[in-house]
């Protein structure tokens, strides 16, 4: 039993540790496309940190977002100038405005959360859901807004009583 004890506490202490400095690397996209080959010859959703915390941030719906239109439309990473980036990604280059993500990686907490934007075909239903901790909550209509062009938007209202969200650029 006190192995048991001992390997928990080790595991946690070595996935945090490892989490927070393993999204250190989502800064050198900083202006450029998420699909870009920065580091590695990979893209920023290539990279095994990045893959880690999207997993546990979008529990079954990473199949989907791995699954993704690999040649549909992103937009350059944004930050904020204190370790939280956005990026935006469409997921259908048939649909981008129904079909999208916007991922939120808290570099300092080596965490993920993303507003994912799925729709019923072209022209049909749009869902907003908010991702994290591999649960789901549904948005209201347009409740992961226009990522795209306004990076932090969808970020600002689901946390609007949350110290990170003050002085976000863009949004409404």
């Amino acid at each position: 039993m006190l192995w048991a004890v001992f390997g928990a506490i080790l595991s946690a202490l070595c996935s945090q540790t490892a989490a927070a400095s393993d999204l250190s690397i989502v800064g050198q996209w900083k202006g450029l496309y998420p699909s870009d080959k920065v580091a590695g010859g990979k893209s920023l959703w290539d990279q095994p940190a990045v893959e880690e915390v999207l997993r546990a941030a979008m529990g079954a719906r990473f199949v989907e977002f791995v699954a993704k239109d690999a040649h549909a439309p992103d937009a350059p990473v944004q930050s904020d100038g204190n370790g939280l980036f956005a990026a935006w990604a469409c997921t259908n280059g048939e649909d981008c405005g129904g079909n999208n993500v916007t991922v939120f990686f808290d570099s300092k907490a080596g965490e993920a959360e993303v507003c994912w934007r799925s729709s019923e075909g072209i022209g049909g239903r749009v869902h907003d859901v908010w991702l994290a901790s591999g649960k789901e909550s549904p948005l209201p209509i347009n409740g992961c807004g226009v990522g795209e062009r306004h990076p932090f938007a969808s970020f600002k209202k689901h946390h609007a009583n949350d110290p990170r969200q003050e002085g976000l650029p863009g949004g409404p």
